[in-house]
């Protein structure tokens, strides 16, 4: 299934995407979101059938989970050059950061580059969404632990990256998240998967994700360690060669531009530049 956050006519609700729409579910279950659905996907199966009740055009995207519970990201898990420069050393576990609710956008909405920096810069990410609890899971067990996986841009602005992680990975409206969640029995292995980036039609980024340093599973194993995983939480499992910043000379974002962010299996999510009003 893909299943989806909207909103219609001022109001949000959740659905599963089909070919001519958007089947409500909201209206069928007693659930007001789709993150507290995670942990009963399978209870969404009974309504795959139904017609679709809004056409695509109806919708506008909501980011997957909209009330984001908690989403980690794995930073330095690939074999590449990173656009701070310097020496990087490979880490020997995984290394993770949070990105707080407000840095991410949905598909077809704008991402932000910021009064404070020209440097805006683009990662095309794999994101796990969490649908069982678990703690100290092992990493034979933590598919089981998948409700599904979308996809992530982690926006990052460079400059202030060099201030700390935090600063430079959480500006307001700086990446994205989307356009849905397909379910995990219809990508029974993640590593199978690609992650590519085009800009403006141009093709920036592509890679598989078996080259990432730490897999799924040994990130949500590691990361199950640290805190309980809960349905909802979204894991994002870093991004590969190709920013932008790691251009020669750096070629950053900017206002006009269009960005497509790709998982085949997943699909595109699609976002534009502006620059910030104020």
């Amino acid at each position: 299934m893909r299943l989806l956050s909207f909103t219609l006519d001022g109001q949000s609700s959740f659905g599963i995407g089909v070919e001519d729409g958007v089947i409500d579910l909201r209206s069928r279950t007693n659930s007001q979101d789709l993150g507290s659905c995670l942990g009963a996907v399978d209870q969404l199966r009974a309504f795959e059938d139904a017609p679709a009740d809004h056409s695509w055009d109806a919708i506008s995207f909501d980011i997957p989970i909209p009330n984001q519970r908690r989403l980690l990201c794995a930073g330095l898990n690939y074999h590449k050059k990173y656009p701070l420069g310097g020496e990087v050393k490979l880490p020997k576990q995984p290394v993770y950061f949070n990105k707080p609710p407000g840095s991410l956008v949905a598909h077809k909405a704008p991402l932000v580059r910021p009064v404070a920096s020209d440097q805006l810069d683009y990662e095309v990410e794999l994101a796990v969404v969490i649908g069982r609890s678990g703690r100290h899971i092992s990493e034979s067990d933590a598919l089981d632990h998948v409700a599904g996986y979308t996809i992530l841009n982690d926006g990052s602005v460079r400059d202030w990256q060099r201030h700390g992680v935090a600063a430079g990975k959480n500006f307001f409206r700086s990446g994205s998240c989307g356009p849905w969640i397909v379910t995990s029995d219809l990508l029974p292995d993640p590593s199978a998967l690609s992650v590519t980036t085009r800009v403006n039609g141009e093709q920036r980024q592509n890679s598989g994700v078996s080259e990432m340093i730490f897999s799924v599973e040994e990130l949500l194993a590691y990361m199950s360690q640290i805190m309980p995983l809960e349905p909802g939480d979204i894991i994002a499992t870093g991004s590969p060669e190709g920013t932008g910043g790691s251009m020669e000379p750096p070629v950053w974002l900017s206002a006009g531009d269009h960005v497509e962010f790709e998982v085949p299996g997943i699909g595109v999510l699609q976002n534009s530049v502006v620059d910030e009003a104020i």
